[in-house]
């Protein structure tokens, strides 16, 4: 089995860009345009902003930078599994 040896040239952003393929990020500080029509009109939502014209989402680079964390947790219930 042959491997490419060459190196990975570039940043970290670079290299996951080259592997993932391009990732548009809706960025809160700067004007966003669609991919899709071009418009700058959002709706801003917790996770993604959807274009209001044809309803592409893009993730937030805000939320998409931080590590996904469990919003509830199961810790068991002693009522749920009782037997009679």
């Amino acid at each position: 089995m042959l491997l490419n040896n060459r190196r990975s040239a570039g940043t970290f952003a670079e290299r996951i860009a080259h592997k993932r393929g391009f990732m548009p990020l809706y960025h809160e500080d700067t004007v966003n345009h669609c991919p899709g029509c071009g418009k700058t009109h959002w709706h801003i939502g917790r996770a993604t902003a959807e274009c209001a014209f044809c309803e592409t989402a893009l993730p937030l680079a805000l939320t998409s930078s931080q590590p996904v964390q469990p919003m509830f947790w199961f810790r068991g219930s002693s009522t749920a599994l009782a037997t009679a």
